[in-house]
């Protein structure tokens, strides 16, 4: 059932897919056993509906629980009192009340829906009705589960990393952009930039909602270092920005040895940012040279900063470029840390 949810996600959700699937069940379910309830099972369905499987699981323990509680709630109030607005707005209270001290917060929407489709009642037969709607409601809760268990919902951890994959290729190209224009940052203007990092940051925010939701549905060794290589793509991203406007401010790098150096060691931050997520995003090899090319490519561009620095008539163009250093520092540092983290889980791995 995973391909007609992917081929149907971008017009609608998977959960929004599921809790259709789960309305129409129940309903055809409960038509043909003759229910009168249909509708309250339905009710029921929807609230059971869960974006994982171990969220489903889960809500669907507590509901039982919460069902229990609120049934016989109402049960006893609708019996020894006259039901009205405020006898059911009690029995609501006195319902959540219960499930709060047993830390069942899962159970609260459903346990309202019961305790007012209960007390909601006729003046006769009221324990066979109110059994006939409790039993409605269960047949609704067990369909929107079973709805849950065996319409899985596309991989949120291969979808995750196609989010962050896709926000990396918008990075590389911001990236190169703003080496083209090192000489006429006019030629990639702020409006541009900014497009491209709004982009790159929904691809970012997409990934981590999936990684929420893999992380919930019991996978967090895998969503840990994916949630790292995020957040590592998105000091990426403001540090670009920020490199750009530095170069922008100083009216450009003129060609010479300082642009030259400056160039080749974006270049190799950028080859060693694709070699340690090539590994995470794709299980490609790792380039195992990329990491001393960098502190190569780093420490020359470092030297051209620190002999601007010491002649006067150009020191302040050198604190300017010990800016960009510094950004880069930063940048290859959580590079590093992410590799670490990465060669830390294969050697934990079984």
């Amino acid at each position: 059932m995973d391909l007609p949810l992917r081929a149907l996600q971008p017009f609608f959700g998977a959960r929004i897919l599921k809790t259709g699937v789960a309305v129409f069940l129940t309903l055809t379910l409960l038509h043909w056993l003759g229910s009168a309830y249909a509708t309250f099972g339905a009710v029921a369905a929807v609230l059971a509906v869960q974006p994982s499987i171990t969220q489903a699981r889960k809500a669907f323990l507590q509901q039982l629980v919460g069902n229990a509680v609120a049934g016989a709630m109402a049960t006893l109030l609708g019996l020894w009192l006259p039901v009205n607005p405020l006898t059911m707005a009690l029995g609501a209270v006195l319902a959540l009340g219960i499930l709060v001290r047993l830390k069942l917060p899962e159970a609260a929407g459903l346990a309202v829906v019961v305790v007012l489709f209960v007390m909601d009642r006729p003046q006769q037969d009221f324990l066979l009705y109110t059994f006939a709607r409790i039993a409605a409601i269960v047949a609704g809760m067990t369909v929107g589960f079973l709805v849950n268990r065996l319409i899985h919902p596309p991989d949120a951890v291969k979808r995750a990393r196609a989010e962050l994959a896709e926000g990396d290729r918008v990075l590389d190209t911001s990236i190169d952009r703003v080496l083209m224009s090192l000489g006429r940052p006019q030629d990639y203007p702020s409006a541009q930039l900014e497009q491209d990092a709004n982009q790159a940051h929904k691809h970012l925010s997409a990934g981590r909602t999936l990684l929420d939701f893999a992380e919930a549905d019991g996978r967090a060794a895998e969503a840990a270092p994916l949630e790292e290589a995020r957040a590592v793509l998105e000091v990426f991203v403001s540090a670009v920005a920020d490199i750009h406007r530095i170069v922008a401010e100083a009216g450009g790098l003129a060609p010479g040895p300082e642009r030259e150096a400056l160039t080749a060691a974006v270049r190799a931050l950028q080859a060693y940012k694709k070699s340690v997520l090539d590994g995470l995003l794709r299980g490609a090899a790792t380039n195992p040279g990329a990491a001393a090319r960098w502190e190569a490519a780093l420490a020359a561009y470092a030297g051209h900063v620190e002999e601007l620095i010491g002649l006067q008539e150009r020191r302040e163009f050198g604190l300017q470029l010990h800016l960009i250093l510094a950004e880069l520092r930063h940048m290859g540092w959580r590079v590093r840390a992410l590799e670490r983290r990465a060669e830390n889980g294969k050697r934990q791995a079984p």
